[in-house]
């Protein structure tokens, strides 16, 4: 029996000295692991699916936007395009149009103008990793050559950034060979603690094993401050919002530079407690230290692109499990091979050398297969995860992650074959051989050193472009717009429409174009009123027409006012569905046709006939749509588009018209186009605005809010307390505002609206409730959704309910 243990004796403060090193190296480890689990998904890498336009096109017109369209969200603050033309020139800034503060997959950039030429819209995003995916788009404006277009390149690599990302790259692969070569060194210290006779071969492999362990974390520790140091100035650098400061504290956090930062401090920490380490003579205390090196890797699979595909936090664990058991292969392998080549081991007997690694490495084939095993498993569904549901479409990346596990397989199956005939099973059948094992453990190192690597480079490409296209000379030339190509005329996108609103709904992007032309169709082919009558049928079925209804039918608007040729006979058919927006974009489209003096003249004659029943439902929507077609004929100038309504002799007739203006105004904004609204001042104009049109501002002005804000209650709750905070005066109009938000998003679903609006303040939530009654009216032009609405909501905001919904009923 062992006596006790003192506080002060030297067993006891040993014992408590190794267990002070195991946890300053285990916390932070363990820190930088949950700080990596912990990390958003957006971690992971993207590529591009679609832009619009297209890339090598050539149209009559200049682009207004580009539109990227990835395959995971990105955080819209770190995409940035450059418009270069052919001299190499950088054209005026282009304007981030997507609202930023949420992940998107659809990145939007306003272009400034382009004159005829040749231009490269070249785009990078920066992944939190540091990891740059970039491309470009050329198009071609105007009368150009298609030659020159099919073989223009723009994008070029910043040096500064080239050079982070090959020391990022180079850090990782130090990384991954520190990594290995702790747990190879680890592997081969606890199989050298099983009881046998020691020889000289013997003691030489486990000296070499202990200084690998600290040659091992030393390599660990600089790969991950390097690859700190990189990663973060790669990501300072993607965000470019102007502030060095601001830039850099988005790096820290929203990035992932804290937490490589965390995870060097753990790294640190194994190089102080190696030295201990390798002279431990307990397997626990090597099994707890393996421990600790599983959470490093839970940190490398968390902040590495090689391994984070889109993932949940159950797939970062299944990338340190590939990570790791890459280490545990290659790790002993690297060691035996490295320990045999030196002088001393050279020195030995053969038949020695032979018997030492029989005898360390006899429970290595089990590890292997092991090893294998898992390796195979989380690399297949890794892969399965980015490239499954798209094998097929020749993706150059995804190419590159099938090539890389098939060559995995191709080299490590016979590996492991001739492994197991030289050292396993099959070996024992055989006579002895003393240079077999130093032969294989250096063929099967070098074998799985560059298999990983290749794995690692395979991986590491960038995911930018889609498809399986190669590179400008095997580009054909789209043109539009009716700018043929000047050597391929009949190269042109196909102008027809579509087929059936599947082909609409299964879009990623082009989706409200595709619509519009669908209902266009059949506005020429059947008549306004069937096109109209369809999409209101469409509206409780269809998502996009339920979510844009008056939009839909607005664009229908300006299609037949231009099919029909008069304003007159487009106005004869039924379109009262969806707010009336088939009757706004008529008219707005009527007045398109003006320029600023000749609109100002024929402003107070345009609804002449819609006036004969005055105040009528048919004449709100023809002054209304004055105020959309004004908006448009001045390019979004809310401020100067007021003076035309102001011509108008009626009171009612100039604040409809006005209002019509600030609905275009926010929906023309809502579609990229550049208007009198911002995204730090979700209230302007209606601050700004005069008192005689401060009313009709905020009627609409909630739908600028929520369209930055989102659409989940707790936006809506943000959106209330933006309305408590505007003019005393003017809370009541903000609130029915966000009534009629909140009916139009609910799909008038009266159970939702009922929620939503209790979400306000209660002294002025049957403004809400009045607001959504008189947008189910125009919405349905009838009244049992909003009677059912008012009989849901509390007795004593009924009666304003209800007269809400008569007042809009008598318009019609």
């Amino acid at each position: 029996m062992s006596a006790p243990l003192s506080i002060g004796s030297p067993r006891c403060r040993r014992r408590f000295s190794r267990h002070l090193a195991l946890a300053l190296f285990a916390a932070p480890a363990l820190a930088a692991a949950l700080l990596a689990i912990g990390s958003s998904p957006a971690a992971a890498h993207t590529r591009l699916l679609e832009t619009i336009p297209e890339d090598r096109t050539i149209s009559e017109a200049p682009p207004e936007r580009l539109t990227l369209v990835f395959a995971e969200a990105v955080d819209p603050r770190t995409v940035a395009l450059d418009v270069i033309a052919a001299d190499g020139g950088r054209v005026a800034p282009p304007t981030l149009l997507t609202p930023v503060g949420t992940d998107a997959s659809v990145i939007e950039f306003a272009l400034p103008p382009l004159t005829d030429g040749i231009y490269g819209l070249s785009w990078i995003t920066v992944g939190p990793d540091g990891h740059r995916v970039a491309g470009e788009v050329v198009v071609g404006v105007g009368v150009v050559d298609g030659a020159g277009v099919a073989s223009a390149n723009f994008s070029e690599t910043p040096p500064l950034d080239r050079a982070l990302s090959v020391t990022a790259g180079v850090a990782r692969y130090l990384w991954y060979v520190g990594l290995a070569t702790v747990a190879g060194a680890m592997l081969v210290l606890a199989w050298g603690r099983r009881p046998a006779a020691g020889s000289p071969a013997k003691e030489i492999l486990a000296r070499s094993a202990r200084r690998a362990l600290l040659r091992g974390a030393l390599v660990l520790h600089v790969g991950i401050l390097v690859r700190a140091a990189a990663t973060i100035t790669l990501v300072t650098r993607g965000y470019r919002t102007g502030s060095l400061g601001t830039d850099l504290r988005l790096a820290l956090v929203d990035g992932l530079g804290l937490t490589l930062l965390v995870a060097a401090v753990g790294a640190g920490a194994l190089v102080l407690w190696a030295p201990r380490l390798s002279r431990a003579r307990s397997p626990w205390t090597l099994l707890q230290a393996g421990l600790g090196v599983m959470a490093l890797a839970a940190v490398g699979s968390a902040t590495s692109h090689t391994a984070v595909l889109s993932e949940d936090r159950f797939g970062i664990w299944v990338s340190t499990l590939h990570l790791t058991a890459a280490a545990v292969w290659l790790g002993p392998l690297l060691l035996g091979g490295a320990t045999t080549a030196t002088g001393r081991g050279r020195a030995r007997p053969g038949a020695e050398r032979a018997a030492t690694l029989r005898e360390v490495f006899g429970r290595f084939g089990p590890v292997a297969v092991g090893a294998f095993v898992v390796l195979a498993l989380t690399g297949a569904r890794s892969t399965w995860l980015l490239a499954g549901a798209e094998l097929l479409s020749g993706s150059g990346y995804t190419t590159a992650l099938i090539v890389k596990l098939a060559l995995l397989a191709a080299v490590i199956l016979p590996l492991g074959l001739y492994h197991d005939r030289r050292l396993g099973w099959l070996a024992k059948r055989r006579p002895a051989d003393g240079t077999a094992p130093v032969r294989s453990l250096r063929l099967e190192a070098a074998a799985m050193a560059a298999v990983l690597v290749t794995a690692a480079v395979l991986a590491g490409l960038n995911p930018a472009v889609f498809g399986s296209g190669g590179g400008p000379e095997d580009t054909q030339i789209a043109t539009v717009g009716g700018a043929p190509a000047a050597d391929d005329p009949l190269s042109l996108l196909s102008d027809a429409p579509p087929e059936s609103l599947e082909e609409c709904r299964d879009r990623t992007v082009g989706k409200p174009n595709c619509y519009r032309d669908y209902f266009a169709e059949v506005m020429r082919s059947e008549g306004a009123d069937v096109a109209v009558a369809e999409i209101a049928a469409l509206s409780d079925s269809d998502d996009h027409v339920a979510r844009d209804c008056h939009q839909v039918v607005h664009d229908l608007g300006n299609d037949a006012a231009e099919h029909y040729g008069d304003v007159g006979i487009a106005l004869t058919y039924e379109g009262s569905a969806c707010w009336s927006g088939y009757y706004h974009g008529v008219v707005e489209y009527a007045i398109s046709q003006f320029n600023g003096t000749e609109l100002f003249d024929e402003m107070p004659g345009i609804c002449t006939t819609a006036a004969e029943r005055e105040y009528s439902f048919t004449h709100y929507n023809c002054v209304h749509g004055l105020g959309h077609g004004v908006m448009l004929n001045l390019d979004g100038d809310l401020f100067g588009s007021i003076p035309y309504c102001e011509t108008l002799p009626d009171r009612w007739e100039l604040s409809s018209c006005v209002g019509g203006a600030i609905m275009e105004n926010v929906v023309s904004a809502q579609q990229g186009i550049e208007t009198d609204l911002r995204t730090d001042d979700l209230i302007y104009p209606c601050n700004v605005i005069g008192d005689d049109y401060v009313d009709e501002c905020f009627a609409m002005q909630t739908s600028w809010m929520l369209y930055n804000l989102g659409y989940e209650d707790e936006n809506f709750a943000e959106a209330f307390a933006l309305c408590d905070s505007v003019q005393t005066d003017m809370v009541d109009n903000c609130y029915r505002s966000m009534g009629r938000d909140i009916s139009g998003s609910s799909l008038l679903e009266v159970e939702r609206i009922v929620r939503l609006c209790s979400l306000g303040d209660p002294d002025f939530q049957q403004e809400c409730y009045v607001g959504a009654s008189l947008n189910a009216v125009y919405n349905d032009h009838g009244t049992a959704m909003a009677t059912a609405l008012c009989e849901a909501i509390p007795a004593r905001m009924q009666e304003a309910c209800y007269a809400a919904r008569d007042r809009a009923a008598g318009t019609f």
